[in-house]
């Protein structure tokens, strides 16, 4: 008996080593110390970019920074057609005083709740981040049809003011690095939490859409800023706490 479990067992040896070159605890084995991405993120209040720098603590935890850039659009926007019975007449945002843009820089980390078993396959990952939150206010200019004393219709471009511009004198909106200069910044942070789902079939490069969640407040940081809102709409509810459901699309590669 004995000289038959041992034949058995080393028979059985080499199938038991080979298959174990295929299971999903070898694909796991493959641990990478560093990974970047890149993605294009659309949100519920605009639009933007985001960039992770992240270093991997094992084969299911990476740590480290990300960078983004998004925009930030008021609730009541809405963009009306030009009164002007003109071809060239564009669009605008009626009431609109400035632009929001943030520029996020933050960090937090990067857990592998499912990972993959195969080339092909999944993997599902919880990312959470937080941090600064720098937001840019960019005031509004727009192009202003005027008339002077002899009659003639001149157009101008302005920054826009409630008290002085009427609809129906308003062409369109200006170019938008058009006073650029004259933007202002409001000190702010951020939270982001969101689901990651990585289908590249390579697990060394990064394919990915994540989906989540990220809120940016903007204090008034103990009356540093005369407004306690975030001053966007003219006439209307602004605000300094802005929540934001998200999908980025990422790219990306690791390496060791």
């Amino acid at each position: 008996m004995a000289k038959i479990l041992t034949f058995l067992l080393l028979s059985a040896f080499p199938a038991l080593l080979f298959g174990q070159l295929e299971t999903s605890t070898d694909w796991k084995r493959q641990v990478y110390d560093t990974e970047f991405t890149g993605g294009i993120m659309f949100h519920t209040r605009g639009y933007g970019i985001n960039f992770r720098y992240l270093k991997y603590k094992d084969g299911f935890k990476k740590f480290g920074f990300e960078y983004g850039f998004v925009s930030i659009k008021h609730p009541k926007e809405v963009k009306f057609p030009s009164q002007l019975y003109f071809n060239a007449a564009k669009s605008f945002v009626y009431g609109k005083l400035n632009g929001l843009y943030s520029i996020r820089v933050g960090y937090g980390r990067d857990k592998v709740l499912i990972d993959k078993t195969d080339q092909g396959s999944i993997s599902i990952s919880w990312a959470t981040f937080g941090g600064a939150s720098f937001g840019f206010l960019k005031p509004v200019y727009l192009e202003i049809l005027t008339e002077t004393p002899q009659g003639i219709q001149v157009l101008s471009t302005e920054r826009y003011n409630p008290e002085v511009h009427d609809y129906a004198q308003i062409y369109g909106q200006a170019p938008f690095f058009q006073g650029i200069e004259n933007s202002s910044l409001r000190m702010g942070v951020y939270a982001k939490t969101g689901f990651v789902f990585d289908y590249n079939w390579s697990d060394q490069k990064i394919t990915s859409l994540e989906l989540g969640a990220v809120i940016d407040y903007f204090p008034t940081w103990f009356g540093l800023y005369s407004d306690e809102k975030v001053p966007i709409m003219y006439e209307t509810q602004n605000y300094n706490l802005w929540l934001q459901f998200y999908l980025t699309v990422n790219f990306g590669r690791k390496w060791n």
